[in-house]
């Protein structure tokens, strides 16, 4: 599909993603959802709680660990074998206790935060949910609301639109549906289209999709991001004291062993002398103490309402300047709330909490029924016909 639909007039546009001024039909909008696919970001993968435990097992001190037990269990010491194992079985279900958890909780998030989008399909306006938009629906853009997916507007009515989740630019950008001339423009500059991730602050219009899902500007960042991948303090100390280990215990072992040939023992003897040694080297119960203290961490971080996917992250954290988080429904809830109304030479007190249709109007202090004031009743319905925005409870 062109990437330059910003210098395409309507009806360009409108011919190149094969679609009509009346939307989709049904029909054509499952069967380009089945070509294209759903309209969503790629995400990580939930890992199931067998792979959260054979997780814990990937780490070279562990690799050293269960080295140590195979070994012990060659020279018949089958008692101390199960030990090791019985101490690394333990250490993984601590891990993984956590761990299962937090993914459950994310699962339980996932079904809970749906967003939903407004299309005009066969001239009927219908609410479904973003990740069901195609290429080609025309979608309603509504002050308030979440653009689902990258489109080039048709119609916009003082349509301004957030894009500081994308852009980076704080103030509002002015959308119109005017054609653009010059062909090679950065995504900030391109008044004509918008894109999925940003919000509608002001105004109203119509646009018609373009892109969806990976295909679409922030897809593309989205794809490019998910393969760095950096490594956490622990992580390397962990992989350095390993190493720290096998150097110290093959250099005292390799010593012992031709010390103790070069006296006359037998090969079969100093054998096993050396792997006793080398097992009592090892510190069989650091994986462990490491993931309770670990554990702790998470739990603590628990009762803050913190969710921790990975036990290690827990002291990386320690080590965090920056955090960069997506502000709005994170830190804020993006929510403008009356708490005082004024009216009559009255000054009304409105209790509650956010959008939640729950709260109560006091009035110096004492509890009101509203019908008993017609002041604030008519205040409340001039604010009803005067504002365009829509509260929808699912």
């Amino acid at each position: 599909m062109s990437t330059q639909l910003h210098t395409k007039t309507i009806a360009e546009v409108i011919e190149i993603v094969h679609t009509s001024e009346r939307g989709l039909t049904d029909e054509e909008a499952g069967r380009r959802l089945r070509e294209f696919g759903r309209n969503k970001l790629p995400e990580a993968k939930i890992d199931g709680l067998i792979l959260i435990f054979f997780r814990q097992f990937r780490s070279p001190l562990i690799y050293i660990l269960l080295a140590a037990s195979l070994t012990v269990f060659a020279m018949g010491e089958t008692v101390d074998g199960l030990v090791i194992l019985a101490v690394l079985f333990f250490n993984a279900v601590v891990g993984t206790i956590p761990e299962g958890k937090a993914q459950n909780t994310l699962r339980a998030l996932k079904k809970f935060v749906e967003t939903k989008a407004t299309v005009l399909r066969g001239e009927k306006e219908l609410i479904v949910p973003d990740t069901e938009v195609v290429p080609g629906d025309i979608i309603i853009l509504q002050e308030g609301e979440k653009v689902p997916a990258d489109a080039r507007i048709t119609l916009s009515h003082n349509l301004k639109v957030d894009e500081a989740a994308l852009t980076g630019e704080s103030e509002p950008v002015h959308k119109t549906a005017d054609i653009i001339k010059t062909a090679d423009l950065p995504t900030s500059e391109q008044k004509n289209i918008v894109f999925k991730g940003t919000h509608i602050v002001a105004g109203n219009g119509k646009a018609i999709v373009t892109a969806t899902g990976i295909d679409t500007v922030i897809g593309k960042i989205a794809k490019a991001i998910a393969t760095i991948d950096t490594e956490i303090p622990l992580k390397a100390n962990i992989r350095h004291l390993s190493k720290l280990i096998i150097i110290t215990v093959s250099g005292i072992s390799g010593s012992l062993f031709f010390l103790g040939l070069a006296f006359e023992k037998s090969a079969r003897e100093m054998f096993a002398t050396v792997v006793s040694l080398s097992v009592s080297i090892i510190p069989e119960g650091l994986p462990i103490v490491i993931t309770l203290v670990l554990a702790s961490g998470v739990w603590r971080m628990s009762k803050r309402n913190a969710l921790v996917k990975k036990l290690q992250a827990v002291e990386a954290l320690g080590q965090v300047r920056v955090i960069a988080v997506d502000k709005t429904g994170t830190i804020t809830q993006n929510e403008i709330v009356i708490q005082k109304v004024f009216v009559g030479n009255k000054l009304f007190d409105v209790c509650g909490a956010g959008y939640e249709p729950k709260g109560e109007i006091r009035l110096g202090g004492d509890l009101i029924e509203s019908a008993n004031h017609p002041e604030l009743l008519r205040a409340g319905k001039i604010a009803a016909l005067c504002a365009n925005a829509r509260v929808m409870f699912s």
